[in-house]
């Protein structure tokens, strides 16, 4: 009787479980172990669907020129955030995913795909949700705790959980399994552009438009009667009010002057040359990213629900062309670098190998120059070239160029990481250091174009340059880490592959904040060299003069 009664409360005790946790554990993720190899490419689709709703991660350069004129909307205003202070949170959002994945990689492992997938996806909705949050607050604290904490943990858990799921199910063909997994990293980044533009053209507000100044046309003589202008009064920390003698416009409100080159930036705005009220409009963008927030966390959630992976003891059968079906079997068995139970710890891994720090600065150095390029490849394309070929980059024009990318690195994640199941991951890598000229050429080019449209005649050649060879510098990004996977399974095993790949990644949070922190003080460096050479110039002009 107590045997009978101790086993009734273990029941009791099972069928007590909260049916969330059976769902989600990693006992309900796992296969039979005589599962059928024919069916393993069931288990692709629910990883694809996880990268698609975080590949959007990359194009955080397409909500910086809204972010950056939050409050002016046509142009920015003296209070409005600088991109020196918005480029910094991708980075926070890479350091983050660099210590999710680094801290959190065994715990992904041994906790399954549907639990980290589920947290992931809530992580990285309420990033969205919070950075809408702080943008309609115009409070720039709560973007970082949005984007930059919640997204960056987010994104380590949904990236690194599909990838050390699909390489189990394919440890006969590793890089094809990372390169359709992570192929869809790409196409989320890909079609993100379009998506954000079509919704930030739906929700944006034009502002209440004052009146002409002096600067867009205001009192000019037209058919002998001259048009009324708006003054402005500027204050001492730089912002612009309506004068009190103006005729035109309240006596007192806070203005922003947007020239044709600022209207010229704004689709979805039907708006022209002038003065415009502060505050009065809306660019859509923090509807626009509560809404994909909604969206991307709902299809990360329910792919998270049927993500699954294989018995610890399953194997893929190989086709047997002399001998019997089981003697192919006990092959696939003894072949123990195409078993899942097999890998050195990441301990061991991190601190006693030499592989692992060489492949760790492979990885910094790829990483570096293509993460300048994504975080602000829209802001480099209409500052530099918009303004040499402004009927050329047009909005539509520089998110088509966004999408490009995304499409380069989704190709190039997929097409490098099956190659290299052919040519051999280290010769994979070697080839991506062609990058290093293409990148090192970019401000050359950037120079070309400025001082092309100085004499009147306009070159394409720098801005095809500018577009083919990053878009394949893309691509090459795209595939160090479509490989990095199974490049880390070949040399220390796949049973800790997936702790070690988020060891790994810290090389990438590294050079996401090299790369864009770089770039970003680079540009004010050269922008503050650029003033001091005109004030040079200036005063060597009116000493002559005198």
């Amino acid at each position: 009787n107590t045997a009978m009664n101790v086993q009734r409360r273990r029941d009791i005790s099972t069928n007590n479980k909260p049916v969330l946790n059976n769902v989600l554990s990693k006992e309900a993720a796992t296969a039979p172990i005589d599962y059928p190899t024919s069916q393993r490419f069931s288990a692709l689709p629910p990883a694809i669907g996880i990268h698609l709703a975080i590949g959007s991660v990359y194009v955080y350069s397409m909500w910086t020129p809204g972010m950056s004129k939050a409050l002016g909307v046509v142009a920015a205003a003296p209070c409005d955030w600088t991109q020196t202070e918005l480029l910094p949170v991708f980075s926070c959002a890479a350091v983050v995913l660099g210590v999710t994945t680094s801290t959190l990689g065994t715990w992904v492992e041994k906790s399954g795909p549907r639990m980290s997938g589920l947290l992931g996806s809530a992580c990285w909705s309420g990033a969205l949700l919070t950075t809408a949050a702080g943008i309609e607050a115009h409070t720039l604290p709560l973007v970082y705790l949005g984007y930059g904490l919640l997204g960056g943990v987010g994104w380590g858990l949904m990236y690194l959980t599909p990838v050390t799921a699909a390489m189990k199910w394919f440890p006969d063909k590793r890089g094809l399994a990372t390169g359709i997994a992570l192929s869809a990293f790409g196409a989320g980044a890909a079609f993100a552009p379009s998506v954000i533009h079509v919704l930030v053209d739906h929700f944006a507000v034009a502002p209440e438009f004052v009146g002409d100044c002096l600067l867009t046309g205001g009192g000019v003589e037209v058919e002998g009667v001259t048009k009324a202008f708006v003054e402005l009064t500027t204050l001492d920390d730089g912002s612009q009010v309506v004068a009190n003698t103006s005729l035109v416009g309240e006596p007192g409100t806070p203005v922003v002057v947007a020239t044709e080159a600022d209207v010229a930036k704004i689709s979805g705005m039907s708006n022209c040359p002038g003065v415009y009220a502060i505050g009065t409009g809306d660019t859509g963008v923090s509807k626009a990213m509560a809404v994909l927030g909604v969206i991307y966390g709902g299809l990360g959630a329910i792919a998270s629900r049927f993500m699954k992976i294989p018995h610890p003891q399953w194997t893929p059968e190989r086709a047997v062309t002399d001998g019997s079906a089981h003697d192919g079997k006990e092959e696939a068995d003894a072949n123990s670098n195409e078993t899942n139970n097999i890998g050195l710890p990441a301990s061991y891994v991190t601190t006693n190998t030499m592989q692992f720090p060489l492949l760790w600065l492979a990885v910094f150095g790829n990483a570096t120059g293509g993460l300048a390029l994504l975080s602000s490849s829209k802001v480099m394309l209409t500052d530099i070239f918009a303004g040499v070929s402004p009927d050329i980059v047009t909005p539509a024009f520089s998110t088509g160029y966004v999408s490009a990318l995304g499409v380069g690195m989704a190709l190039g994640r997929f097409g490098w990481s099956a190659i290299s199941d052919v040519l051999g991951r280290q010769n994979t890598y070697a080839l991506f250091g062609l990058g290093i000229p293409i990148v090192g050429l970019t401000p050359y080019l950037c120079h070309m174009a400025s001082g092309a449209g100085v004499g009147g005649e306009v070159d394409m050649w720098p801005l095809m340059a500018f577009y083919s060879g990053s878009v394949l510098t893309i691509t090459f990004y795209g595939g160090v880490f479509s490989v990095l996977p199974a490049y880390i399974a070949d040399l220390f095993g796949q049973k800790h592959a997936g702790a070690i790949h988020g060891k790994a990644l810290t090389a990438w949070a590294t050079s996401a904040v090299m790369g864009p922190m770089g770039l970003a003080y680079l540009r004010s460096h050269s922008y503050q060299t650029a003033v001091e050479d005109l004030l040079q110039a200036i005063d060597r002009h009116d000493a002559s003069a005198l």
